[in-house]
């Protein structure tokens, strides 16, 4: 018992001598990159953002109005270089866009902008599918170098389904017992270096209103599915039905007192491929669904935080409605009262209970 008590003292005297000295916990200052950049080929122009991580003793939502806190104020040089077997053919400077307006929040002040650097990526700077993308990021006040390599996403090609050649949707056929089961397989074999992919479904349509006629468009994300592996050429199989479709307009338009009727127009299947590395740092910021919330800090940026990596967003098939399927979306359970327009170019109200 003398030898426990002895150990308690010591550590109790340890604990309230620790107490009488000031705890450090902001150190020497660090300059830290943090660094997001998605390439796409399928894209003109390319885009890297690049802020400051900052630390400092009183108010961090008065520091993030400070834009010598969170940007690099004319003081970058960033390059991207192309590399094919391992050897450097090519190089883009990157220069700061300011054409994509900052959205208000936190980081937000008056006399900020995004932290955004560019470059047009066409022509004979166009992204080629076989080589490596290296982005490099030098601070010319510091001398601090931030870099990161990735590979492009390849296209895949050709759908397997819908063939691309047809030049209707058929979401609904004729029946009262297929109508709401029937399938719409949505079927392709993976491309090189993709990860993961996610299809959405854009629906184009037009408002006619009290004021005019107006193009406008709702986008369906259907879920995500991985790939096997990088090297490509792994069936991917999306699936939806036609009640689906219909429950997802029914549950996100709405009518509004100028709204006149609506005009249906194209159904689109948009493929977005993404590479590895954003995959993962996807996976890994997911929301925390057990005990530990703690998440692992994840980035492959070196001597940096973020990520750098490869996507590429392909419109795969275009093409108007089926006759039953925009006769049903004209009358249908879901979407009666949304005023679209049936194939003779009409909208019965009162098929709207």
């Amino acid at each position: 018992m003398k030898k426990i008590s002895g150990l308690l003292f010591i550590a109790f005297a340890g604990l309230f001598s620790a107490c009488s000295t000031d705890l450090e916990v902001i150190g020497d200052w660090k300059e830290t990159m943090v660094v997001y950049g998605l390439l796409d080929q399928s894209q003109p122009k390319q885009y890297i953002k690049i802020n400051k991580a900052f630390l400092g003793e009183g108010n961090a939502f008065e520091f993030a109005q400070i834009k010598d806190s969170v940007q690099f104020v004319n003081s970058l040089n960033v390059t991207l270089k192309r590399i094919r077997n391992g050897a450097e053919i090519a190089s883009y400077t990157l220069t700061p866009d300011n054409s994509i307006p900052k959205d208000p929040g936190v980081f937000y002040s008056a006399n900020q902008q995004n932290a955004i650097y560019s470059f047009n990526s066409t022509g004979a700077s166009a992204l080629a599918d076989d080589s490596q993308y290296k982005l490099v990021i030098r601070s010319n006040e510091t001398g601090t170098e931030v870099s990161s390599q990735t590979p492009l996403v390849k296209d895949f090609g050709t759908l397997v389904k819908p063939n691309p050649s047809t030049t209707v949707a058929s979401l609904i056929v004729t029946g009262a017992t297929t109508t709401y089961t029937y399938p719409y397989n949505i079927t392709f074999n993976s491309g090189l270096n993709a990860s993961v992919y996610q299809v959405v479904i854009r629906f184009l349509y037009k408002d006619s209103t009290t004021t005019g006629t107006f193009n406008d468009s709702i986008d369906w994300n259907l879920s995500q599915k991985e790939t096997p592996d990088l090297s490509g050429g792994d069936l991917m199989d999306f699936t939806i039905k036609g009640q689906d479709f219909m429950r997802y307009l029914g549950n996100t338009l709405k009518d509004y007192p100028t709204l006149k009727y609506r005009i249906p127009g194209k159904f689109k299947i948009i493929v977005i491929g993404a590479g590895e590395e954003l995959n993962t740092f996807i996976n890994v910021n997911r929301p925390s669904t057990g005990i530990i919330q703690e998440k692992p800090e994840y980035t492959n940026i070196t001597n940096g935080l973020g990520i750098f990596s490869a996507r590429t967003v392909m419109t795969k098939f275009e093409a108007p409605l089926s006759t039953i399927t925009r006769d049903t979306l004209s009358g249908g359970k879901y979407t009666a009262c949304l005023k679209f327009l049936n194939p003779s170019g009409v909208w019965d109200p009162n098929r709207c209970n």
